[in-house]
């Protein structure tokens, strides 16, 4: 659209979130070029009021180099292009704002934004959320006051970082080192370390940023109701990383192939997938964002893995796998320290080969306030087991019922077996890995014809533990 094309457009609009009306260059217009310039961008036309009747401006080459003058003081400079227009007899001076690129942008009385027809100017707290926002501030380089070095600092948590980095102690002292990773800084003699250095060294990340959680949770169907399984991890991030993709593991169907005596377990989901979905929560969320956590969803038909924080600043939809713009730099490079994450940021195109050469659908990505990756299930979850499956299921063993019959060389009660599979569900328990494990003759109850009873047990039979010996051979065994 050409320059006049464009007023005549702007003439016929009202003043809202992108236009706005003067009758002059007066006092104040550097309010309304920072509001457009941390808002989104806009328009301004001189010389018309606010009923859009044309009034004019005199020596407009005067004016504009007073424009440029009040865009040039404020803080940073506000970018403007100025065209003349002749209309009605008048000179309308139209002025185009962009939205800055090194917001946020303050004028002489503080700093403002464009809140539909009007400007609005920010307090102290919306200032401090707008450079958030913005990436401006990083939450996770922000001072964390309340950690104390040594007292709240994991020695063990740091020497496992270490083993994984391929970093040698050498000569460095530990202080050194978090220095070095930049995790902390000194003040005088004291040690003050920032949040990502809590989030990955604290002994307990949560007594400080009470929001650093991956909340896993299994559900019976496709929808929030009922909970067959639930953890809430709050250890350090890579603790939490390992944790959530047990959990994935723990509840996931399973499939075997064996090649020869080599049985190898197939995940329905590819764990590369997975992982990568789970590093991509926990190393772009933003933590900025305090009133949500980190969430893994298993339901019937797909999972679900979500952190709050849309998109970082710079990043559009149609940039995912191809654009890397990262949101917490200082996490990447830890996550990349100890091989998780590449710097080129190239997750989304791993997760989507991993699910390509399984023969499976990309995952989903839908963006809101939240991030959320889909990944679809196919058949019936291991969840909701059915005779039609439960023999597959049997002859297949899981690491949990194999943790279950290694468990019941002694007779053990529901109780102590939901213990031992670290479940929270008797049902899911009962469905998906006491129930197959009976089936297939390897487990017994010490009560046959009771077997809800709160005196019943369950034992390993001699076909079980047979099985159990077979596998620890490296064999592959019949149980038929």
């Amino acid at each position: 659209m050409d320059s006049d094309k464009k007023l005549d457009f702007l003439m016929s609009q009202n003043e809202g979130q992108f236009l706005g009306f003067k009758s002059s260059v007066s006092t104040g217009l550097d309010r309304e070029m920072v509001a457009f310039a941390n808002s989104g961008g806009g328009s301004i036309l001189i010389g018309v009021d606010n009923n859009r009747n044309v009034i004019g401006v005199s020596d407009a080459s005067t004016q504009i180099s007073r424009l440029e003058s009040i865009a040039r003081n404020c803080d940073p400079s506000v970018i403007i292009s100025v065209d003349v227009h002749g209309r009605d007899n008048s000179d309308i001076i139209m002025v185009e704002i962009p939205e800055g690129a090194d917001r946020p942008y303050s004028c002489s009385s503080g700093f403002y934004l464009r809140s539909g027809a009007s400007t609005q100017k920010m307090k102290r707290d919306e200032i401090i959320e707008f450079l958030y926002s913005t990436g401006q501030v990083k939450y996770e380089e922000k001072l964390c006051t309340s950690f104390r070095y040594p007292r709240d600092f994991d020695g063990d948590t740091f020497r496992q970082f270490l083993v994984m980095a391929n970093i040698s102690p050498s000569e460095l002292s530990t202080e050194d080192m978090l220095l070095n990773l930049g995790v902390a800084i000194k003040k005088g003699d004291e040690l003050i370390f920032n949040n990502a250095g809590v989030l990955f060294f604290a002994r307990e990340p949560v007594r400080f940023l009470r929001h650093a959680v991956v909340d896993c949770v299994l559900f019976s169907g496709a929808d929030r109701v009922d909970i067959l399984d639930r953890k809430e991890l709050k250890g350090s991030l890579i603790e939490n990383v390992k944790q959530a993709l047990i959990f994935l593991n723990q509840h996931l169907s399973v499939k075997y192939k064996i090649d020869g005596l080599i049985r190898k377990e197939i995940l329905e989901i590819p764990e590369d997938a997975l992982r990568e979905a789970v590093m991509n929560a926990v190393t772009h969320r933003d933590y900025h964002f305090d009133t949500a956590s980190i969430s893994v969803d298993i339901y019937r038909d797909r999972i679900e893995i979500s952190d709050p924080g849309s998109l970082p600043p710079g990043m559009r939809m149609e940039d995912l796998g191809t654009k890397s713009v990262r949101r917490n730099g200082l996490i990447g490079d830890m996550f990349h320290r100890v091989g998780e994450v590449e710097k080129v940021g190239s997750g989304i195109g791993r997760m989507k080969n991993a699910m390509s050469k399984a023969g499976l659908p990309n995952p989903e990505f839908n963006i809101t306030s939240f991030f959320t990756i889909t990944f679809c299930r196919a058949g019936t979850s291991t969840t909701e087991v059915t005779t039609e499956v439960t023999t597959e299921v049997a002859t297949e063993v899981t690491t949990e019922v194999r943790k279950l019959l290694e468990a019941c060389n002694v007779p053990r009660s529901p109780k102590e077996i939901l213990a031992v599979l670290g479940l929270s569900n008797r049902e899911h328990m009962r469905k998906a890995y006491v129930r197959p494990a009976l089936e297939a003759g390897w487990l017994a109850m010490t009560i046959p014809d009771k077997p809800r009873s709160s005196k019943q047990r369950y034992v390993t039979t001699a076909v079980g533990k047979k099985m159990l010996e077979g596998l620890k051979d490296g064999q592959a065994v019949n149980t038929g």
